[in-house]
């Protein structure tokens, strides 16, 4: 969820917390403000009514009820005679339903009679009226509020502006270009100091890239030098023919291992690499014709193990990346399937649209699965296997974004690649 969602979305529920209170508030206000309006009129018909007990009915009749809005009944000994307001419903024989009443209640004297007086006024009206004013203030309450947000967005928009130019400019920012991080100077202080870490932070991290890059590279071009060398040396010797068995097979292991260290600094090179991004380049690549490259490269090592290849191609998506390493990509990948291969064994190879699946058969792995991407983790015990070969694999998807998967289903190892970008 973006920041500016998140503070609106914080805006609106605090709005509607406030709203909800403030209508239950004003609701009750207005209530009790309407009824205290119509208990004044009642006490003012009130007094009226004493007036027109004293003055309109003889002293020897009891007052009759000309409205109906008012009840006149005997005041006895023991029934309430507090001055009282409450609220009830009466039945409207004209319209036939109940209607809701103010009422008060009060004892007069009248030739030496105590009646207790009941007067009725209508809620119908205040409350249609009520109904209005609280319908009205609705609307207008959440008028507001709808206002305040659309313009609490466009001015958060135009504040947030320069943080997500920062993000912008730091998700383009190449640490293998020459050119350093620039950053706007905004009228946000709290972003200037965002901004001047952050410069501060990649002018640290750019200082130790190029210082780890060249110690990198010094280092693998000191080490390949003795490592050659040695190895001249080694086959000098092999060819002198003056060692002894055991001193032959001495000189044989010490030149394969040395080879293997070559190799292998070599490829932790090639890994470092291409983990520094040192390969920008990107272009069209046409997957068949690299497939089909490479399986010409390893024909005599297929030829050898007598394995059986299928190619199927349908319809394959040209891919967006560095020539080079597309190259060492399906290499690895078919070198993996054709040395971890029984003799006479399968391989299978079928690209559909922009996913590539190779499958070959072989012995079941020694690893868990889940680490067969992790550098060296090799699934046999073969001399000639450094296992960096898949998680070189690994490192070129994730930089571009492709996702690299492996299972093992009914005798065949199926490595599946979608080049289809994250």
């Amino acid at each position: 969820m973006k920041l500016l969602t998140k503070t609106n979305l914080n805006f609106l529920t605090i709005s509607l917390f406030i709203f909800m209170f403030g209508v239950a508030a004003f609701y009750y206000l207005l209530r009790s403000q309407v009824n205290q309006n119509i208990n004044y009129e009642l006490e003012k018909r009130k007094n009226s009514i004493i007036q027109q007990f004293d003055s309109s009915y003889p002293s020897n009749k009891e007052p009759v009820n000309p409205n109906e809005q008012i009840i006149v009944t005997p005041y006895y000994s023991g029934s309430s005679s507090a001055l009282s307001f409450s609220d009830t419903i009466l039945y409207d024989n004209e319209t036939q339903r109940y209607i809701p009443y103010r009422k008060l209640g009060f004892v007069t004297n009248f030739n030496n009679q105590d009646y207790y007086v009941q007067i009725f006024k209508s809620l119908e009206e205040t409350d249609m009226l009520i109904a209005r004013i609280f319908l009205i203030t609705t609307v207008l309450i959440i008028l507001m509020i709808v206002i305040l947000l659309f313009l609490n967005r466009i001015t958060s928009r135009s504040v947030w502006n320069a943080f997500y130019e920062t993000i912008d400019k730091l998700n383009k920012y190449d640490i293998n270009s020459q050119s350093d991080l620039n950053l706007n100077q905004t009228e946000v202080k709290e972003f200037d100091d965002l901004n001047r870490v952050l410069i501060k932070m990649t002018n640290k991290i750019k200082e130790d890239y190029i210082n780890l890059k060249e110690y990198t590279e010094n280092s693998s071009h000191e080490l390949q030098n003795p490592l050659a060398i040695i190895n001249a040396k080694m086959e000098l010797l092999l060819q002198s023919g003056n060692l002894t068995e055991k001193q032959y097979q001495a000189v044989v292991a010490s030149y394969e291992a040395s080879n293997r260290l070559s190799r292998l600094n070599k490829t932790l090179l090639l890994l470092a690499k291409i983990e520094n991004r040192q390969f920008p380049e990107s272009e069209n690549i046409d997957p068949q014709v690299k497939i089909d490259f490479q399986l010409e490269y390893f024909e005599d090592l297929v030829t050898s193990k007598k394995i059986n290849v299928k190619k199927e191609y349908n319809n394959p998506a040209p891919i967006k990346m560095n020539p080079f390493l597309s190259e060492i990509l399906f290499s690895n990948l078919i070198k993996n399937a054709i040395r971890h291969n029984f003799e006479g064994g399968d391989l299978n190879i079928v690209f559909e649209d922009d996913v590539l699946t190779i499958s070959n058969t072989g012995p079941k792995l020694r690893i868990e699965p889940e680490s067969i991407f992790r550098r060296f983790n090799k699934s046999s015990n073969s001399p000639d296997s450094l296992g960096l070969g898949l998680a070189i694999v690994k490192k070129i998807c994730d930089i571009y974004g492709f996702t690299p998967e492996y299972s093992f289903e009914n005798g065949y190892h199926k490595f599946r690649i979608s080049f289809k970008s994250a």
